[in-house]
């Protein structure tokens, strides 16, 4: 089979972009190498300025008890989420949230070092769960 410059450029374009549509494809087949059911938790907290500013904090996430089979890119692993805080109209309560990595479904246990004392909690982390964990300055715990 001959093609002539004009044609051979066009058979090299379509066979690349038909590789990278294959490719593509296979990217969300589902499965357990796909990004489909990743959870991830929104972690909010609610503190008070320190010396009149807001600082970052941060909040520790570690898994208790993990179900098994998680999706391959989900984590399984302690990590740690950093929450920035702005200070509010009041100039005095701060605020802030993120959402965490990627989890694997299970129990986690998540703590935050709040400027009065550390704050824990343990969550079941699963797939249209309430995945929101509030911590508040002054309490032991979330909700």
């Amino acid at each position: 089979m001959q093609f002539s410059q004009q044609g051979r450029s066009r058979f090299v374009v379509l066979v690349a972009g038909a590789l990278v549509a294959g490719g593509l494809a296979g990217c969300d087949g589902g499965g357990k190498g796909s990004a489909e059911g990743l959870i991830r938790a929104t972690v909010k907290l609610q503190s008070i300025t320190q010396q009149g500013e807001c600082e970052a904090t941060n909040v520790k996430v570690a898994p208790v008890e993990l179900l098994p089979n998680p999706p391959s890119m989900a984590n399984d692993r302690e990590f740690v989420t950093e929450i920035k805080l702005t200070k509010g109209a009041d100039g005095v309560v701060c605020t802030g949230e993120n959402n965490t990595i990627p989890m694997a479904p299970g129990k986690w246990k998540f703590t935050a070092n709040l400027p009065s004392d550390p704050a824990s909690c343990e969550r079941d982390i699963a797939a249209g769960g309430n995945l929101v964990v509030s911590f508040k300055d002054g309490e032991s715990s979330c909700s």
